[in-house]
């Protein structure tokens, strides 16, 4: 084997390894992995042991800004949380359910400025009442607009500011 056919052997592995880390760690694979990181957090198993609740509910607060805009355009509906009251709400609606499972579904992520993404995907979400035989099944649509955090404060690089959501998911 040639000098030349050894480089080849080496280069093009090296080369698609670092396309694969360039796409790996592109902002809107980072987004997609946080958001499905954060339905994650909010599903609720039955029984679920109330320090994995707590668990679960930091992960969620590391993911949001400071304060985050909740939209409810029904209900016309335009707030401002803490972070802190975000996740109060959060684990209230929480706690209405037996399980709770979330997904987001065919999520198009956008990034129209530097530091900004905004994300629109359908959410599709199962919940149960401990009086309910069979799950309740929802597929709705959600916006989102995200800020990229420059002190990366857990780990996480983006945080939502804004969830625009249907009233038919916090009822």
């Amino acid at each position: 084997m040639t000098t030349k056919n050894k480089r080849i052997l080496i280069a093009v592995p090296t080369l698609l390894f670092l396309l694969w880390l360039a796409w790996y760690y592109s902002d809107k694979q980072v987004i997609k992995r946080q958001l499905n990181e954060l339905t994650w957090n909010i599903n609720k198993e039955a029984n679920e042991p109330t320090l994995e609740t707590g668990l679960k509910m930091r992960e969620v607060k590391q993911m949001l800004a400071p304060d985050v805009r909740a939209v409810i355009p029904e209900r016309k509906h335009n707030e401002t949380l803490a972070s802190d009251m975000a996740v109060r709400y959060l684990m209230y609606y929480r706690d209405r359910y037996e399980t709770l499972t979330i997904r987001f579904d065919d999520m198009l992520i956008e990034l129209p400025e530097k530091g900004k993404a905004t994300v629109s995907a359908t959410v599709l979400v199962q919940k149960k009442t401990p009086q309910a035989d069979t799950p309740d099944e929802l597929n709705e649509q959600v916006e989102f607009l995200l800020v990229k955090d420059k002190e990366q404060k857990g780990g996480r690089d983006w945080r939502l500011t804004q969830a625009r959501v249907p009233a038919s998911l916090v009822q």
